[in-house]
């Protein structure tokens, strides 16, 4: 009996060093496991760190560059501002005779040094004021009864606009390719007004 039971308690303690060692392997799992996320975490900071320091640089950068952008665009704006105070205080000034650039008898002397810069566009309104109003009084001289091919003179003496060409080009029977070359315009913008036209 007593060898029974020797045998029953070597079993027993056979069976108890192989959880033993079972257990063991497992724990050993488990802290490689640990040891794998430790790992992994700091892995994960450090690209995290590395995309926010990325970021941040980027977005220096970006800052950076709009401060540069809104600076140039102050300045321009400033040229600008600038600009139309020269024009308006050009526009609202008249031109106005000195007495050293008028002579004697009335008439302008252009031998001065001083010379009066009007802007172009005074210029060119007074310009075609003057033409209007001698066309209307070339009108008005003309008899009653020359009115009617008065008018289709003056119809004529108009510049007709490139549609209006075109489109005449276009009655005569000419292609589009033809009127384009004519009036040195695209073929597709010669067929589009065509087109706008019928």
């Amino acid at each position: 009996m007593t060898i029974i039971l020797i045998v029953v308690l070597f079993i027993l303690q056979l069976i108890s060093f192989y959880f033993l060692i079972i257990l063991n392997t497992k724990l050993a799992k488990f802290k490689d496991l640990e040891k794998k996320q430790e790992r992994l975490m700091r892995e994960m900071d450090d690209t995290i760190s590395v995309y926010l320091a990325d970021m941040k640089d980027e977005n220096d950068r970006l800052i950076q560059e709009l401060q540069r952008v809104s600076k140039s665009e102050t300045q321009t704006n400033a040229v600008k501002q600038e600009e139309q105070i020269v024009r308006q205080k050009e526009q609202e000034q008249p031109p106005s005779l000195t007495k050293e650039e008028s002579t004697v008898d009335g008439s302008i002397s252009l031998d001065n040094e001083q010379r009066i810069y009007v802007p172009k566009n005074i210029v060119a309104n007074a310009y075609s004021r003057q033409q209007q109003t001698g066309a209307k009084t070339e009108a008005k001289v003309v008899h009653s009864d020359h009115q009617a091919t008065d008018a289709t003179k003056k119809q004529e003496a108009k510049p007709l606009t490139v549609e209006q060409q075109a489109v005449e080009l276009a009655k005569q029977g000419k292609t589009p390719e033809e009127i384009a070359k004519q009036l040195q315009k695209g073929k597709t913008e010669i067929e589009l007004l065509l087109k706008f036209h019928q």
